[in-house]
């Protein structure tokens, strides 16, 4: 990890916990005046070891590419652990579109081999990744492959306290367990 890197987490984990005032004002304000007949739905997920959250708005119709920002579905969408992301907010590249990437144990691997490798999550079992670059290097080592199904989501990132927010539905976060052998 360069010093450069060390010396922005901070900020990074800062923005996580503090951020979000614009959206999570629209939130609370449009529960707070009853505008909004729908429940807005906030899952958690996973960004450089650290926990997110999202407003989960779905699939954008239509829509198969944008930008650079990736979010990485493993096994499926919540199968069985949150979803990773690449950018935060304030980061280049950073959009609430997201380009869906999804994640498989590679043929002739198993969670096995990838709980053993250097690229598996801190909080494994509960995740067995929670980083893009972790993935990435997991996929180049032969232990996992990604592919691109064509699907952008619209996802923004929001702070913890708008998903405990009123008027908010968080999505489960108990994932089955074990793990299988392969995904």
């Amino acid at each position: 990890m360069t010093n450069e890197t060390q010396n922005s987490r901070p900020t990074r984990r800062r923005f996580l916990r503090t951020s979000g005032l614009v959206v999570g004002g629209l939130a609370l304000g449009v529960g707070a005046t009853g505008t909004a007949a729908a429940r807005v739905e906030v899952a958690n997920g996973w960004y450089e070891g650290e926990e997110i959250y999202y407003i989960a708005k779905g699939v954008e119709k239509g829509v198969t590419e944008r930008g650079e920002n990736d979010i990485f579905l493993i096994g499926g969408d919540r199968e069985w652990q949150a979803q990773v992301v690449e950018f935060i907010p304030g980061e280049s590249g950073y959009s609430p579109h997201w380009n869906v990437n999804l994640v498989k144990t590679a043929p002739g691997k198993y969670v096995t081999d990838i709980a053993n490798s250097p690229y598996v999550s801190a909080h494994y079992p509960e995740a067995l990744f929670d980083d893009v670059e972790d993935i990435r290097d997991a996929e180049v080592a032969g232990l996992v492959t990604i592919t691109k199904p064509g699907t952008v989501v619209l996802c923004p990132i929001v702070p913890e306290r708008v998903a405990d927010a009123p008027g908010t539905t968080e999505l489960p976060e108990d994932f089955p367990r074990p793990w299988p052998n392969t995904f």
